[in-house]
Parts: structure tokens; C-alpha cells; sequence
């Protein structure tokens, strides 16, 4: 038995020796298996469970991977992260790859009952894994979806050049701008400065200054995000109340989704740049309101469908993929596009 784990703890190993020195040969394994999940859907039976069962383990393996990375190249959190923290991270990334999955098993084990179950279980661990981390964790007061998102491996290895050690050992721990004391102008400190090649040439930052600016505005900024952290439940509630399709749940998540926008956006000067960017995503996840019931069954399917029969009848070789894509939509709709999913 001691033979056997030794076995196994060896080729773990060379696993993570291979990662971490082989990142761009990773990403096109990763790449190949998530898109494997696709091909698989319509094949095979049971291909709803069994390709989102591979798609599931192909971003839980690229979160795998990316922590030996991080690990490898010591640009983990962990040591700066309190272990609760880190753990609800970890808990609800793992939960957003795989609640998909979950909810289609308990479909096909137990029923709508125990796929309703499985649904409304998974939204409260959410809901309050959200607020443990937005009350007393979360510096910034937008919870990234998923917490822990995916490395940028390519940033990672340009910052890890040799021509920017020297700028790597100054920088850390310390801001790499100063603000001047009578014209409030920040410039850059000298040792703080990488190679002219490797420069981005963006103003420097002040290391109190993100301080001030999330203390800013933080109360009206964290009803915002409380609003957007009780949509799913409010949204599962509703449809408890007025059914899958009713136009009651369908306005009032919008209205919560919009007013959690409206918020952020009369404040977004005192947001950072990471805030930015999720209050973007979530924009753009505002579109997903055009395939979702009951405004997809009685204004989009029709509009997809004479879209796509337009591009088949009229664009050679595109008929079969059209009427593909077609065929696959109602499918899509009915898995992805739910409220509780964003």
C-alpha cells in the first residue's frame, strides 16, 4: 500500500513540475477538453449531464492548475488571505463551475423536486458565502463571479522576465508613486521604475489611496451589492409564488439587477480597476434578460429563428450549421438562462 501512494505522490510531482514549466502547452489541453463538452452535447445518452460533467472538470482542472502556477511562481494569497476567506472562495468558485451539473443530476436521479431542491440549496450557500465575504472579508465591496478568477498566466510570466527583477524587489510592500505636498501631483518613485522596455507607462499608484476611495461612498456601494447578492433568492421565491414564466419574477429580477447598477454607476469614480471590470461583466450579463422566459418565448425565439433561416437559405454552406445551432437553442434556454445562474 506504501509502495502504491509512493507511486502516486511521484507522479503527482512530475505533474506539477510539468505545469509549472509547460503553461502554454496547459492551455491548449485545457482548451481541448472544454471544448470536448461541446461536441459530446446531442451524441451520446444522457449528453446534457455528461457534457457538462466534462465542461465542469475542465475549469476545475484550469483552477487546479492555476493555483500550482501561482504556487509555482509564488504569487499566491493564501499567506495574506485568512483561511475562512480563503476557504468560501474556494466553496463558491467550485460551486459556480459545477451548479449546472448538479442540478441536471438531481434531475435525472430524483426528479424536478429534487433538482428544485439542489437549486434553491445551492443559491442560500451562495447567498451567504457572499455576504460572510462582502461583510467582514472583502476589501473590495463587488464579489468577482467566480471569487477566484482565472490567472492570467501570460501577465504572470512577462512579470517574472529578468528584466524586471530589480523593479519586482523595489516595488514590494510599497506604493510606487508619491503625492507632492503642495501641488498634490503623484510622481513616480525612482527605484520603482522597471526596464524602458517592460514599461506600461501608466500613473503610478499611491499605496493609501485605494484606502480612501473604498472608504468612500462604502454604505451606498454595499447596499448595492446586497441587492445583488438576495436577487437569486427573491428571483426563486417569486417563481415559488407565480410560476417558472411569469412576467412578475422576470421584471422584478430585472428591476433588482438594474437598480444594483444604478447604484454602482453613480459611484463608479471611487471604484478600482478590478471593480470596474466585474461592474462590466455584469452589464454585459444584462443581455442574458433577452433569453430568458417569459421575454425569449414570446419576442426572441422568434426574431433567433428567422435570423438563422435567413443566414441558411441565403449563405451558402451555413444552412446545416444554422439549423443546427437552431435546434440546439431551445436546449440552451432551458439550461443556461436562468436568473439564478449570474
Amino acid at each position: 500500500m506504501s509502495s502504491v501512494l509512493c507511486e502516486l505522490q511521484n507522479q503527482y510531482e512530475r505533474y506539477v513540475k510539468w505545469v509549472s514549466g509547460n503553461p502554454s502547452a496547459l492551455a491548449d489541453v485545457e482548451l481541448t477538453v472544454k471544448w470536448l463538452s461541446y461536441f459530446v452535447a446531442g451524441k451520446i445518452n444522457n449528453s446534457s449531464a455528461v457534457s457538462e460533467l466534462v465542461y465542469s472538470l475542465s475549469n476545475l482542472l484550469v483552477f487546479f492548475n492555476d493555483r500550482i502556477i501561482e504556487k509555482a511562481n509564488h504569487k499566491s494569497n493564501d499567506d495574506a488571505t485568512e483561511p475562512l476567506e480563503r476557504q468560501l472562495k474556494v466553496l463558491l468558485t467550485t460551486l459556480e463551475y459545477c451548479e449546472v451539473f448538479i442540478e441536471l443530476s438531481a434531475h435525472k436521479v430524483w426528479g424536478t423536486s429534487g433538482r428544485w431542491f439542489f437549486i434553491v440549496t445551492i443559491q442560500i450557500i451562495k447567498c451567504i458565502g457572499r455576504l460572510i465575504l462582502t461583510l467582514y472579508y472583502q476589501n473590495t465591496k463587488i464579489v468577482r463571479n467566480p471569487p477566484i478568477p482565472s490567472l492570467n498566466r501570460n501577465k504572470l510570466q512577462e512579470a517574472h522576465s529578468p528584466d524586471n527583477a530589480s523593479f519586482r524587489d523595489n516595488l514590494s510592500g510599497e506604493s510606487s508613486g508619491i503625492v507632492l505636498k503642495r501641488s498634490g501631483r503623484v510622481m513616480r518613485k525612482v527605484n520603482c521604475s522597471p526596464s524602458l522596455t517592460s514599461r506600461t507607462w501608466k500613473p503610478p499608484t499611491v499605496g493609501n489611496q485605494a484606502h480612501q476611495l473604498t472608504e468612500y461612498g462604502g454604505k451606498f456601494l454595499m447596499s448595492a451589492e446586497m441587492i445583488y447578492i438576495a436577487k437569486p433568492l427573491i428571483h426563486l421565491a417569486c417563481m415559488k409564488r407565480y410560476g417558472s414564466k411569469s412576467w412578475i419574477s422576470y421584471l422584478l429580477a430585472l428591476a433588482l439587477d438594474s437598480a444594483s447598477l444604478r447604484m454602482y454607476y453613480r459611484n463608479r469614480e471611487v471604484l478600482s480597476k478590478e471593480q470596474r471590470v466585474e461592474l462590466s461583466r455584469r452589464c454585459v450579463s444584462m443581455l442574458l434578460y433577452l433569453m430568458r422566459s417569459p421575454f425569449y418565448d414570446r419576442y426572441t425565439h422568434d426574431k433567433i429563428a428567422n435570423v438563422l433561416n435567413g443566414i441558411g437559405n441565403n449563405v451558402p454552406w451555413t444552412g446545416t450549421i444554422s439549423r443546427l445551432i437552431l435546434s440546439y437553442i431551445p436546449h440552451w434556454q432551458e439550461t443556461y438562462f436562468y436568473m439564478w445562474s449570474t
